[in-house]
């Protein structure tokens, strides 16, 4: 009679997880809690506190912070140093008087630049970007859970003239709902990339519901940059996985998304009616959300473009310290930065370094297209597709960790290094031969 197979070992939880990899790899640690701790503990001085102090935890234990690539594999990170090499050329050009500023800004770009690293080093390491993305997804949907009903039925404000917000950083004063949007969107993209690669139906099942609640989020937040981002994303899936992963999720996004505009008419006792007939049109999120026209960015841009004088700025950018933010005086309203990260980088860096950005974009996507196309990992292509998306509207800049908004390192950064290091690992230890060939949806 033969043997019977023994039992597979049981995976540790993702508390017992995240203890091992704080255990041996503190740096790490701190790169891959950074997405989660956006959700709860934003504080515009924790960015940097938090990556440079588990930073120096692991240089006094002596560990690694960088995986030098082969050659095949140094495109993203050679391009990366270049955009931001370019982007910091200019600080010493019109600093402001004082210690602060250049020591804060210093700080600021190490932090991204250790980041940075981190990515890359983490990435060889599929696991534990698995166990990241999991809790990305988890505090997605924890916040949101929470966030809901406190800010709805707690807090007394009304759908749909009150947009929803993270109720849970800053002390509990809640977080921009622009801010709160674009984070559950990410995490949407998560739970939705997941399901297309997810092999067991309980655990579709379970992202499917994770889905749910992080899009109805999205939407009660009436961010349009956020919902755009999840458009593209789910083109990618649509146009890279087989259609019976990715045409459940759609109908999970409708019914989600009719849910939250109908909230008013399916609780009416919870979310009162329009109070005068003249605001029946804008009885609903969507409504209310698409009469918002531009929100005041072309005043915003404008106002940049007339900033900019002769060729030279043209071609090589305004410098590191220009002001990029505008005031009422000027556009009408307060812009504490350019709402587009694009925009910003051609503000500050000129066509030159809206070239430099080009060919790193061009090269992590080709990276992160090799990935998908062979059915390895679809997730970094869909991140991509959703920040590069999200971006065009909003933002600050791309060349520092701490910005105003703090999400340019979690749509942008993480994306294009994690699927560019992941590439390139899986050509470094496998043969050509025993690569897949590219694979089509069904």
């Amino acid at each position: 009679m033969p043997d019977s197979p023994a039992p597979l070992p049981r995976r540790p939880s993702w508390w017992v997880e995240g203890w091992r990899i704080a255990k041996w790899d503190p740096f790490g640690f701190g790169v891959l809690t950074f997405p989660l701790m956006l959700f709860v503990t934003p504080m515009h001085w924790m960015p940097e506190l938090w990556v440079l102090g588990w930073a120096l935890l692991a240089l006094l234990r002596g560990g690694e912070l960088f995986y030098w690539p082969s050659r095949q594999g140094r495109a993203v990170p050679l391009l990366a140093m270049a955009f931001l090499g370019w982007m910091w050329s200019s600080v010493f050009y019109g600093m402001p008087s004082g210690w602060e500023a250049p020591t804060y800004a210093a700080l600021n770009g190490l932090s991204l630049v250790l980041f940075l690293l981190g990515l890359w080093r983490v990435a060889r390491r599929p696991s534990r970007i698995d166990w990241m993305l999991q809790g990305l997804v988890g505090a997605g949907v924890l916040t949101a859970l929470i966030s809901a009903p406190v800010y709805y039925l707690v807090r007394g404000h009304t759908l749909p003239a009150d947009r929803l917000g993270n109720v849970i950083p800053y002390c509990l004063n809640g977080l921009y709902e622009v801010n709160s949007g674009m984070l559950w969107a990410f995490a949407a993209v998560a739970a939705a990339a997941a399901f297309t690669q997810a092999p067991a139906a309980r655990q579709r099942a379970g992202l499917a519901a994770a889905l749910a609640i992080l899009v109805g989020a999205v939407f009660l937040t009436q961010t349009r940059g956020a919902l755009l981002g999840l458009g593209a994303a789910m083109l990618i899936l649509m146009l890279t996985r087989p259609a019976a992963r990715w045409m459940p999720l759609l109908a999970v996004i409708a019914l989600s998304g009719w849910t939250c505009q109908n909230l008013p008419r399916l609780l009416p006792t919870t979310f009162s009616a329009p109070a005068a007939s003249n605001q029946v049109l804008l009885a609903t999120p969507g409504a209310l959300m698409m009469s918002r026209a531009d929100s005041g960015r072309r005043q915003l841009y404008e106002e940049l473009y007339r900033r900019v004088e002769g060729a030279a700025e043209v071609i090589m950018g305004r410098g590191f310290w220009a002001r990029s933010s505008a005031e009422p005086q000027e556009i009408s309203w307060q812009a504490p930065h350019p709402h587009g990260a694009f925009i910003s980088t051609a503000y500050h860096g000129g066509l030159i370094a809206l070239g430099l950005l080009g060919l790193l974009i061009w090269a992590g996507v080709q990276r992160s297209l090799w990935l998908a196309r062979r059915g390895l990992d679809v997730r970094w292509l869909a991140f991509l597709a959703a920040g590069g998306a999200s971006l065009c509207l909003d933002g600050h800049t791309l060349a520092l960790f701490q910005t105003v908004p703090l999400f340019e390192p979690l749509l942008f950064w993480l994306p294009l290094v994690v699927g560019a290091s992941l590439a390139t690992k899986i050509r470094d230890d496998l043969p050509a031969e025993a690569l897949p060939e590219n694979s089509s949806p069904a």
